[in-house]
């Protein structure tokens, strides 16, 4: 239906006014009628991944349960290398990137501090001051250095599982 949007009068300008506010509640219910449908389809495949996300989920916990044993790797990962094989998939640790973490009983302000009092400002940085964490982390010092200023190193490893039939990305 193709509306003639000419508009040469006063009534015929009052006429389209009108036929604008009756088309806005069709062009509603007309979308509240789509997301119904939709909304419709897409719960069965909504229920259907929820279900197989916890399933993963489940099965990735206990994986790296399993896997957190340096017996198990030892066992499990292809000699000389950082992975393993199953008969679908590739699976090993990635280890994570290193990161600054706090002792207990510290706080920035007490390293800050600390880093101060020995005028190692280069691991400062100027705005508050703060901590320059990579500069930290670049300076090679090793745990127990870390440790005189409150510091240590984590990385957290992570586990994965890369079907063998995955695209290359």
């Amino acid at each position: 239906m193709k509306a003639k949007n000419t508009i040469k009068t006063d009534a015929a300008f009052r006429r389209m006014v009108d036929e604008v506010a009756q088309l806005m509640p069709a062009i509603e219910a007309k979308k509240a009628e789509l997301e119904a449908k939709l909304q419709a389809v897409r719960e069965e495949p909504e229920a259907e991944l929820a279900e197989l996300q916890a399933d993963y989920k489940a099965k990735m916990e206990a994986l790296k349960k399993y896997f957190a044993s340096e017996q198990v790797r030892a066992r499990l990962l292809t000699p000389g290398k950082k992975y393993g094989e199953s008969s679908a998939a590739t699976f090993g640790v990635r280890a994570g990137k290193p990161k600054l973490a706090y002792l207990e009983g510290k706080t920035e302000a007490d390293i800050v501090a600390a880093l101060q009092e020995e005028e190692r400002t280069e691991w400062l940085r100027e705005r508050e001051p703060e901590l320059n964490k990579a500069a930290i982390l670049g300076a090679g010092l090793s745990e127990d250095e870390l440790q005189d200023y409150g510091l240590t190193i984590t990385a957290a490893d992570t586990f994965y599982v890369k079907p063998k039939d995955a695209p290359k990305s």
